[in-house]
């Protein structure tokens, strides 16, 4: 298979049409990018998107996952990694969200290195993989949680915000624990800023859901929890007074 060139060329083509030069060195500056950005806000992206998807609807995962991996790599522009990122969510391809794609996936959580992809992919594709083929993804979150890239460690971490039914707080549970603790060779973050935020963030919507088991959880780790992460964990139950 290869990539799909039409759908690339076609996505690029209308996002310059509509770039935005006053807007991209602000959007540039707050996401701290090397990537310049065309400075087009996310909503008008999204739509712009969705119609070159509907012009050049792709048929199968692998050659997806190419065009997303081409237009990925070679991108210009931010805008274009986030359309990358996006084509497996937009309605002709969603049937083609499986297994195919986690390569191309991990490697943008890797490769993209920020906290804008990670938690975009992990709420938006990594979730829903976990949700249609939890056999095969837990042994996959595990890896990433004990692994050493900051960025798929906090992925393993947040992609089951949004699920309901197919939650796994085992899994929850044995993927933050790989992150919290005394420095060791496996943990070479305990301080680490984003990791200490994502802890807190999938707690606190787990909370939404299981109240006492964040609680309770907080209870038995707090003198391995960051003070940040706690206040994020425990912030919507002081809120409710729960």
């Amino acid at each position: 298979m290869a990539a799909h060139r039409p759908l690339i060329d076609a996505l690029r083509a209308s996002f310059a049409a509509h770039a935005d030069a006053a807007r991209a060195a602000p959007m540039q500056a707050y996401m701290k990018s090397d990537l310049p950005f065309h400075g087009i806000a996310a909503p008008l992206r999204r739509q712009l998107t969705a119609a070159v998807v509907q012009q050049h609807p792709l048929g199968d995962s692998l050659t997806l996952s190419d065009t997303m991996r081409a237009l990925w790599d070679e991108a210009r522009f931010r805008e274009e990694r986030y359309a990358a990122s996006e084509l497996a969510r937009q309605r002709p391809h969603r049937p083609l969200l499986a297994l195919p794609l986690l390569p191309v996936f991990e490697h943008m959580i890797v490769t993209g290195a920020w906290w804008d992809h990670c938690d975009e992919i992990s709420a938006q594709a990594i979730g829903p993989l976990l949700a249609r083929h939890p056999a095969a993804m837990k042994p996959v979150l595990r890896r990433w949680a004990r692994g050493d890239d900051l960025w798929l460690r906090r992925a393993a971490i947040l992609c089951q915000r949004g699920l309901k039914r197919e939650f796994d707080a085992a899994l929850l549970v044995e993927c933050i624990l790989a992150s919290i603790g005394p420095s060791s060779a496996a943990n070479p973050w305990p301080g680490e800023f984003f990791l200490r935020k994502g802890i807190g963030w999938a707690l606190r919507e787990r909370s939404y859901d299981a109240p006492d088991e964040v609680r309770a959880f907080c209870a038995e780790y707090a003198a391995q929890l960051a003070p940040l992460t706690l206040r994020e964990a425990l912030k919507a139950l002081k809120r409710r007074g729960a």
